[in-house]
Order: C-alpha cells, then structure tokens, then sequence
C-alpha cells in the first residue's frame, strides 16, 4: 500500500511539471487503463512454433480478461501479469474463433477494468494502445484513428480465425508482435477496439495496425457469457470463389465477367439446406461435374468473394432472414435463409 501511495505521489508532481493540457488529459487516461492492461504468456504446444508465446489483454470485469483467440490458440500454462509485476494463472472460458476473441479467468482481482466506448469513430481522433510488444510489458503508442471500414483482408489471417470480423477500426498506433490484445483507447479512456493485426508490415514503417471495434467485441463477450458459444448466424455451405474455377466452364455456363461465389458443399440440416440451396455436384475423384448454386449478393449487396459471404451473414443473428440473390440454371433466383446458431 506504501508503494501505492508512493507510486501516485510521483505521478502527481511528475504531471504537475507538464504544461500542455492535452498532454496532461493522454498522461492521466494512460495511468488510469495501465492497471487493468495484462501481459498473456505460456508455452506454444505448436511444433512449428516451439517456446513462449506472448500477448497482450485487458481486465473488463474483476476475474475476467479479453484478448484473441490466436494469442491463447494452442498455449499451454497460460499466465497474465499485471501492472505490478505479479503474475497469476489463467484458465480459458470462452473462445470466438470467428471474431478472433477469447475471454480469460483469473482468481486475482482486477485492479482496475476497462469499459468499452459506443461511439461513432472520426478518422484522425486520438487512438491510444497498451499492450506487451515483444513481451514488454504494458508499453505505450499514440496514434489516430486512420479509419473504419470492411475488413477485405481476412485471407491474411490464415485458417478460419477472424473469418466473421466484417469491420474494423485502422490505426497507425505502432503494433508490434505481442501487441494483439491489446486495448485501443479513446482520449477518454474507453476501449475502442481490441488489437488483432498488423497489415503491411511492422507499424510505424509502412504498416497499418487494425483492431476489432468495441461493438463487435461486446457483443461476442455477452455471447459468450450467457450462451458459451457466439451467436452469429450461420449458412452452413462451403463456399469457393468464381476466380478459382476453369474460365471455359464458366463461359459455357454464361458467368464469363460474373463476380460471385459458387456454393460447393451444403451441410446436411444446414440453414442452408433446409432452404434448399444446392451444392456442386463432383465424381469419385472430386472432380467437378457441374456448379453449385453461384451467390450473387446477400441483402441486396454484391458479393466479390466468399469472405464477403462469411462476414455479411456474421451481421445477422440466429433466427434473422437474409435473401440470397444466386444464379441457377442461368437464371437468377432469390432464396430466402433463416439463419441459425453455427454448430
């Protein structure tokens, strides 16, 4: 409790001898967030990816932390250390694959959480991060908002971690390995988004960081609370774009110029199958024999790729109608989905 006292006695006479007002408000914003900011580590049980791993990760109730889920995917003795230096097991309690989100327990209590923000993002406001770069901890970047906008690198990301992330918030905050899960605050302290990436490059060279927006990760935190699983909605179909399939079949079949994504497989008892969308149709060798249904658009919005089908139907929860506008038998068809929770 000295060190305490001691510690916020520095912090005063330290900000007393500031002078800029707006440099003040960052300073005490950044003091309040470091206590509940964590550093995630544990041993990598990944063959190609052997020894400790860090990340990063912040308290936003007293026993509970949120980070990604590719931070804590495949870690082994998962501890968090805090501000103070004192470190504490964590178990896992709840994963979001498709939104890159997990939620962390602890038996110490938080010495501070934070809370997310509702607001509406401008390009060039304050963004704040804390996080463990390279596994030091809790260190800080200034930057600004540089935008928020659909997230059209999700292939990037590799597997199917983030596939549903549909939006996202840019930064050029400087993010480093060991930065994801990091918070990005506003200038008032509120969580604006949970760092997940770095496109481009190391930031602060030529890269632009990318964080999931406070909305997004509240609600798969409530999700996750109440049901244990994300309540997304789910088609059930696997999906491959028009760009990977023979440009001959696709000019015999009037696509030739068509943007869109061909249904390969529907699951059985799928939101999808139950509204009677079809599938590719392939011999004993996989071969293809003849196209699935093509997705045109989803809502009315066109669709490029089949990660655009992905994050479009993540907009929507389970029991929401979504109109699917396909092309069958070179005849546009409009099949509406009800959507259900992913099994």
């Amino acid at each position: 409790m000295k060190f305490v006292f001691a510690a916020l006695a520095f912090i005063g006479s330290a900000l007393a001898l500031l002078t800029d007002p707006a440099e003040v408000a960052r300073v005490r914003v950044v003091q309040a967030a470091l206590p509940a900011v964590v550093r995630v580590q544990g041993q990598s049980s990944f063959t190609d990816n052997p020894g400790p791993v860090w990340g990063s990760g912040f308290f936003y109730a007293p026993h509970r932390i949120v980070t990604n889920f590719h931070v804590i995917d495949g870690l082994q003795k998962i501890t968090v250390t805090l501000n103070d230096g004192e470190s504490y097991p964590a178990r896992v309690y709840a994963v979001d694959k498709g939104l890159d989100v997990a939620i962390l327990e602890v038996d110490a209590s938080a010495q501070a959480t934070l809370a997310f923000s509702d607001e509406r993002l401008l390009p060039g406001q304050t963004a704040i991060l804390i996080s463990s770069p390279y596994g030091r901890r809790n260190l800080v970047s200034v930057g600004v908002v540089a935008g928020v906008g659909p997230f059209e690198d999700a292939a990037q990301l590799g597997g199917d971690v983030g596939l549903e992330i549909f939006e996202v918030v840019y930064t050029d905050a400087m993010i480093e390995p060991g930065s994801s899960g990091g918070p990005l605050l506003n200038g008032q302290g509120k969580v604006i988004g949970l760092v997940d990436a770095v496109l481009g490059g190391p930031s602060g060279i030529s890269g632009v960081g990318m964080a999931i927006p406070a909305g997004l990760v509240k609600q798969s935190i409530e999700d996750l609370e109440r049901y244990g699983v994300p309540q997304r909605g789910w088609l059930g179909a696997t999906l491959i774009d028009l760009t990977e399939l023979d440009p001959l079949l696709l000019k015999a079949l009037g696509l030739v110029g068509v943007k869109g994504v061909m249904v390969d497989r529907v699951e059985p008892n799928s939101p999808a199958a139950r509204a009677g969308v079809r599938g590719a149709d392939r011999d004993e060798l996989g071969k293809l024999v003849a196209l699935g249904d093509v997705i045109l658009a989803v809502n009315g919005r066109p669709i490029q790729n089949r990660f655009e089908v992905i994050q479009e139907i993540a907009r929507y929860r389970p029991g929401d109608v979504v109109r699917l506008l396909i092309w069958r038998n070179r005849e546009r068809v409009e099949i509406p989905v009800t959507l259900t929770v992913r099994r």
